[in-house]
């Protein structure tokens, strides 16, 4: 099987946003707070967000043997689709915000535990994340589409090398 289960975010676009989403959400944002810092964010990670999904999807099927690990086009737009509807809830309806800023909470806490451990500093709370909940955010849900294109690039590489493999197994037999 060509390609490795994940291999979507090794792909520079997706590679250049996880940089940019980090980097605006832990410098940027606090050093120069304006209109393209609060947008820049949403448009990295909803380019980057469903390419994490199908990869973690990936993964545990190649983690659990199964023959097919690959996912296609399709798994993609689901990715896609369930990415633009959790953002746009989480934008829009309140309680699904709040879930947001709990979830990520939690996610964010063994690294916080860990910083405030080293520093002697004993176990920190559960804190929720900050959010902006900007109606206005939605005009980054175009950037689902990126996604969609690094996962075409991705599986046509994948083709591409189980063509080369397949090619020199064959000439192997021949020879």
């Amino acid at each position: 099987m060509a390609g490795h289960p994940g291999d979507h975010l090794l792909h520079p676009l997706a590679l250049a946003c996880m940089v940019v989403l980090v980097f605006n959400d832990h410098v940027a944002k606090d050093r120069w707070p304006s209109v393209v810092t609060g947008k820049l964010s949403d448009f990295a990670g909803l380019a980057f967000f469903p390419l994490l999904l199908v990869s973690l999807a990936e993964a545990l099927r190649w983690a659990f043997r199964r023959e097919a690990w690959q996912l296609g086009r399709v798994a993609v737009l689901i990715a896609c689709l369930a990415t633009g509807v959790a953002f746009s809830a989480i934008k829009l309806w309140e309680p699904a915000g709040d879930a947001f800023r709990l979830a990520n909470g939690v996610a964010r806490w063994p690294v916080d535990a860990v910083v405030s451990l080293l520093g002697g500093e004993g176990l920190p709370a559960l804190r929720p994340v900050r959010l902006v909940a900007d109606p206005t955010d939605l005009v980054a849900l175009p950037a689902l589409w990126f996604s969609v294109w690094v996962a075409g690039r991705t599986e046509r590489r994948r083709a591409a090398i189980g063509r080369a493999f397949a090619g020199r197994a064959g000439a192997r037999g021949q020879a």
